[in-house]
């Protein structure tokens, strides 16, 4: 800690990637707490949050609110194509897949929505918000609409998943419980913007992070559109694999 004209919490910052890219501290390992570390330096816990700040800005850490840093571990190759599912994508990798239920609720089709599943506006949908995860680690947050006329019986197949603690919430097995035995992504739209403080706090992630959004419309064997799902990834995590 005595390099000239070198700042305290680069100097740290240095000596912390040097570890990391040593693997002194592994993918996937929590980096020890700003007190230990002050401790070890002899700086105060200030100087070391910017160091750590610093190694998540140059994709190092990542700083997960209430839990501490961890070393980013390398990113999920998550591939994209007509009919890859979320639990296929993570068993491929050997990562174990599951998925929370945060809502499930009956409402009124906003605009995008309507026009995304033609139907008419304010015709009844059924929304169901997906936490996913890998390892337990927070990989993606969704919002999926379904046309409840379409599928009279989708929010009761959920809701029966989630009264027998199923660990992975399968949208694939509700739908075959409504009498649909396949479907496909029709179109998918990415973006990169900045998380919502819901998205953030769901996904443990800073929110000066960015997330990569989806817009993905799905349709079932005659074509029809069957959900309109809006999914964020934490960008860090996770990286597309388009398969064509």
């Amino acid at each position: 800690m005595q390099k000239e004209g070198i700042n305290l919490w680069r100097q740290i910052g240095e000596t912390l990637a040097d570890e990391i890219t040593n693997g002194v501290l592994s993918p996937g390992t929590r980096v020890p707490a700003a007190p230990d570390l002050a401790l070890r330096f002899g700086v105060n816990r200030h100087t070391v949050l910017r160091a750590l700040a610093h190694l998540q800005d140059e994709g190092l850490v990542r700083i997960e609110r209430g839990r501490g840093a961890f070393v980013v571990d390398n990113p999920i190759l998550y591939r994209m194509g007509a009919r890859t599912r979320f639990e296929e994508n993570l068993t491929g990798l050997n990562k174990v897949p599951g998925r929370e239920l945060t809502a499930l609720v009956n409402l009124p089709a906003p605009k995008l929505v309507a026009e995304s599943l033609a139907i008419p506006l304010g015709e009844t949908v059924t929304l169901v918000s997906l936490l996913g995860d890998a390892d337990g680690i927070p990989l993606s947050y969704s919002h999926n609409y379904f046309p409840t006329f379409r599928l009279p019986g989708i929010r009761e197949a959920f809701q029966t998943a989630v009264e027998q603690k199923r660990q992975r919430m399968s949208i694939t097995a509700c739908l075959k419980k409504v009498g649909v035995a396949d479907f496909r992504r029709k179109s998918v739209r990415v973006r990169s913007r900045q998380p919502t403080a819901d998205e953030a706090r769901h996904l443990q992630m800073p929110p000066t992070e960015s997330v990569l959004e989806l817009i993905v419309i799905n349709v079932d064997q005659s074509d029809v559109p069957i959900i309109f799902a809006e999914t964020c990834f934490c960008s860090s995590r996770v990286e597309f694999v388009m398969d064509m």
